[in-house]
C-alpha cells in the first residue's frame, strides 16, 4: 500500500504529535494508527482548510487518544510490552559496546599479524655480483 501524505500541514502536525505520543509501536498500535490516519484523511477531504485546534476539538488531544487506546486494551498487554522494550534497551546498551570491543580486538590482532608478516619477509634483497674477469669455460 502506498503511503499517503497529508495535504494540510496541520493534519500532518496532528498525526505526528499522535504518533510520537505512543510509547510503543507494536502490531496493535500500528493498526490503530493506520485506522486513525484514514480517519484523518477523510476529515481532511471534508474540511481542507481546518486548523490544528479544529483537530483537537473534533478528535481530542493526542495524549487523550493514547490514554483511551490503552484503556481499551488489557493492562497486562501494555505492561509486558513496556517491560520488553526496557529489556531490549538494556540488552542493546550491553551488546553494542561488547560487539565494538570484539571488532576492535579482531582489527588489532589482524594488524599485529600483518606487522609480523612484514617483518619476517624482507621487501627487497641485496645481491652483489662480483666480476672476476674472463674465466675460460673449458680448458
Amino acid at each position: 500500500m502506498k503511503k499517503q501524505k497529508f495535504n494540510n500541514k496541520n493534519t500532518q502536525k496532528y498525526y505526528h504529535q499522535l504518533y510520537t505520543t505512543f510509547p510503543l509501536h507494536n502490531v496493535q498500535e500500528k493498526k490503530f494508527l493506520t485506522f486513525f490516519k484514514t480517519r484523518l484523511h477523510e476529515y481532511e477531504r471534508q474540511y481542507p482548510d481546518c486548523s490544528y485546534q479544529d483537530y483537537i476539538y473534533h478528535f481530542g488531544l493526542p495524549e487523550d487518544i493514547v490514554i483511551d487506546f490503552y484503556h481499551h486494551y488489557d493492562h497486562h498487554y501494555a505492561i509486558t510490552h513496556m517491560k520488553s522494550r526496557k529489556i531490549l534497551q538494556y540488552a542493546s546498551i550491553i551488546l553494542v559496546p561488547l560487539i565494538m570491543a570484539c571488532i576492535i580486538y579482531v582489527l588489532y590482532t589482524t594488524y599485529l599479524y600483518y606487522q609480523n608478516y612484514i617483518e619476517s619477509y624482507p621487501l627487497y634483497q641485496e645481491e652483489i655480483i662480483y666480476d672476476y674477469g674472463d674465466i675460460p669455460m673449458y680448458e
